[in-house]
C-alpha cells in the first residue's frame, strides 16, 4: 500500500507580501566579511567556515532583490519535515532560493531586529568542511546580539510549521 503524504495542507500558490528589497552584489567576500565585524554582528564558527568556501561567492553586478518571510504553515506545512520537503513546497508556490550573499546582507541591514526573533534563508545549502550541508539562519539573541549563523540541514534536521523562512519573490 503506497504511503499517504500527510504533511501538505495543499498546494496552493498564494501572494506573499514583501517583506524587504535588499540589494546585492557590487562588492568583494573581505568587504562584506568587514562590514559585518564593524557592525558589531556576530558571526558564529560554521557561517565563518560558510562565507570562506567557494560557493560563497557575492554577485558582480549588484542587483535588488525581493524578499517575502512567512512560516513554512503558509508553505502548506501542518507538520515537521526536511530541508529537501522545504525544498520542494517553496518551488511550488514560486519561492525562489537565494544567494548565499543575502545571509550577510540581511544581517546588516536588520540592525533593529528584536530579541529573540530568528529565521532561515531558503537557499541551496553549501557543503561544509565536514561533508554536510549547512544554511544561513539570522537570530537576535535574547541579549540583543544580533549573529549569523550556520545551521546543519541534513536529512535528520526537522523543521515544524511555526520556524519562519526567507525567500525571494519572482520579478
Amino acid at each position: 500500500m503506497a504511503r499517504r503524504n500527510t504533511t501538505l495542507a495543499g498546494a496552493r500558490s498564494p501572494n506573499f507580501p514583501v517583506y524587504l528589497a535588499l540589494e546585492v552584489g557590487g562588492g568583494s567576500k573581505r568587504a562584506l566579511v568587514q562590514a559585518l565585524d564593524q557592525d558589531g554582528c556576530y558571526v558564529g564558527q560554521c557561517a565563518q567556515e560558510m562565507i570562506a568556501r567557494a560557493s560563497f561567492a557575492p554577485a558582480e553586478d549588484p542587483r535588488t532583490i525581493k524578499l517575502a518571510r512567512v512560516q513554512l504553515r503558509a508553505l502548506g506545512f501542518t507538520e515537521w519535515v526536511g530541508w529537501s520537503d522545504v525544498l520542494k513546497a517553496a518551488a511550488k508556490v514560486g519561492a525562489q532560493k537565494l544567494p548565499a550573499e543575502i545571509a550577510a546582507r540581511l544581517r546588516l541591514e536588520l540592525s533593529d531586529q528584536q530579541p529573540g526573533d530568528h529565521f532561515w534563508i531558503l537557499m541551496d545549502p553549501i557543503i561544509g568542511p565536514d561533508g554536510e550541508p549547512y544554511v544561513f539562519y539570522l537570530a537576535s539573541h535574547d541579549d540583543g546580539e544580533r549573529r549569523l549563523l550556520g545551521r546543519y540541514v541534513g536529512a535528520s534536521r526537522r523543521f515544524f510549521p511555526h520556524r519562519e523562512i526567507v525567500f525571494g519573490l519572482p520579478e
